[in-house]
């Protein structure tokens, strides 16, 4: 994990720059001695609140961090099915032109030339393939925040990765979780990199990763509360505390990369609204590769 502090102004600014979500499943893993060490109780420990984290124990979403939510598999093929993959992408025109003996339009450089071949020929081509991009998704959200919104969010965006897939694209995921304290003196982000562009994202993994509950509040919580004491008292990692309250990602994304901020796609309600979120994500990858957009909706 790379650690660094910037300073802005008042505030003091905490990145964290995983190298896997393997770093994370090990603090997930030695949460428990963590808490004894810190003498600091641990929220990411808790077993009397099912509903809040949609587990029982850290044991529980150690297995689901581990080899993937297999249950999360057929919510989210039921939300793929709510929509219209095939809409979403289409194929996209690219216009390429030559020189030729026969054309549509002169070219008058060459023909003031007096080169033979004067006519420039257009000719389309479809291109769909070895495009790559970088989806980054915050995580971070209110605890309120219901199960049932979590996994309509996760359904769209896996939606949107199975129509850019369809078509020859290719997304990496990194996750991001981003909070500010009481104060706002104090800011922290984690970035978690799921895969790489070109790698393979499983179905059980995105099912963990992008819409169960335990991603955020047993893994990335068990992030928070390995830090120093002094940042946990000064963001309030800590059970009881809030756990900061969370924000849009402040780091400046890398070329060909797009983000899924801050509460984005924590309001659908309907089938349609899926659709529209899904299109959003497709979108945002095209443009992010130097394409137009798939549809007219932005």
């Amino acid at each position: 994990m790379r650690r660094f502090e910037e300073q802005r102004g008042a505030r003091t600014m905490h990145f964290r720059q995983l190298d896997s979500i393997g770093e994370m499943i090990d603090a997930m893993q030695h949460a428990p001695e963590q808490q004894e060490q810190s003498g600091l109780r641990a929220s990411s420990l808790k077993i009397d609140e099912w509903r809040w984290s949609d587990t029982k124990t850290m044991d529980e979403a150690l297995e689901l961090a581990r080899y993937g939510w297999e249950e999360g598999r057929q919510h989210l093929c039921q939300a793929v099915g709510r929509i219209a993959l095939d809409q979403l992408v289409g194929r996209r025109p690219i216009v390429e032109s030559r020189l030729d003996f026969a054309g549509d339009e002169v070219d008058i450089g060459a023909y003031l030339h007096g080169e033979p071949e004067c006519m420039v020929d257009y000719q389309v081509r479809q291109d769909t393939h070895g495009k790559q991009a970088m989806m980054y998704v915050n995580a971070s959200m209110a605890s309120h925040v219901s199960s049932e919104r979590i996994m309509q969010r996760g359904g769209a965006l896996y939606a949107a990765i199975e129509a850019l897939r369809t078509e020859g694209y290719s997304l990496g995921l990194t996750m991001v979780e981003s909070t500010q304290n009481n104060s706002f003196s104090h800011y922290a982000e984690y970035q978690i990199p799921v895969v790489q562009p070109g790698e393979y994202l499983g179905i059980d993994t995105a099912a963990f990763c992008l819409a169960h509950p335990a991603f955020l509040r047993r893994g990335v919580v068990a992030l928070n509360e390995h830090e120093s004491n002094d940042l946990r008292y000064s963001m309030g990692f800590m059970a009881g505390q809030g756990y900061g309250e969370p924000i849009p990602m402040v780091s400046d994304l890398p070329p060909h990369s797009f983000l899924i901020d801050q509460g984005e796609g924590l309001d659908l309600r309907s089938d349609d609204d899926m659709q529209r979120f899904a299109q959003k994500v497709v979108d945002r990858t095209l443009e992010t590769l130097g394409h137009g957009p798939a549809s007219d909706e932005r």
